[in-house]
């Protein structure tokens, strides 16, 4: 397992949406390994809970070895070298327009049902 690649998907996820489902689901499903990197950026939800929603939504991937999330430092920015040896790949368009601050402020509910069930959970302690 150790010389095996994975892509790395990096994010505040707050909270985890549809759309960051979709992007990460279409490599998942193409048999591709995703790690998934939580920043520990202040939010409305904390970091133990955003990787938990994510956690509760790849269970299955998680408990196969085809999916890891961790948690990260926050950042602010990444820096790429030349010749890294891996591919630097831009979500398409239609899934950029899913927006988490919409989601936040009640005017999109492009949850999946596990990040639905944590953030309920949450909400009733």
């Amino acid at each position: 397992m150790a010389n095996e690649k994975y892509y790395l998907f990096i994010g505040r996820w707050s909270p985890f949406h549809s759309g960051h489902k979709y992007i990460i689901d279409s490599f998942v499903d193409n048999g591709k390994l995703v790690c998934i990197a939580v920043r520990a950026s202040k939010e409305k939800y904390p970091v133990h809970i955003r990787k938990k929603m994510i956690e509760r939504c790849y269970a299955k991937e998680i408990e196969e070895k085809r999916v890891t999330v961790i948690v990260i430092p926050d950042i602010e920015g990444v820096c790429v070298g030349r010749k890294v040896g891996y591919s630097i790949i831009e979500v398409p368009e239609k899934i950029k327009k899913i927006s988490g601050t919409k989601i936040r402020q009640g005017k999109s509910d492009a949850l999946p049902e596990g990040t639905k069930e944590v953030i309920k959970e949450y909400e009733e302690l």
